[in-house]
């Protein structure tokens, strides 16, 4: 299973955009770890600050996800 982006693998320190707009760089992925999960993306927005978020937030979906 792997994440893409706009249809695209996802890229660590790949820099994306929110659905905001707002600019994040991509720091690490973790996969769903059951079938009602949806995973998270961890990133760093310019100003330092860091997050974690569900990926559709920078328009993530898993390829090959077989648990649901």
């Amino acid at each position: 299973m792997r994440l893409l982006i706009k249809g695209e693998p996802a890229m660590i320190g790949q820099v994306y955009e929110t659905f905001r707009g707002e600019r994040v760089k991509l720091l690490r992925i973790v996969e769903p770890h059951k079938p009602s999960s949806t995973g998270r993306v961890y990133v760093e927005e310019p100003n330092g600050s860091k997050g974690e978020f569900f990926p559709g937030v920078i328009d993530g979906v898993w390829e090959g996800r077989t648990d649901q």
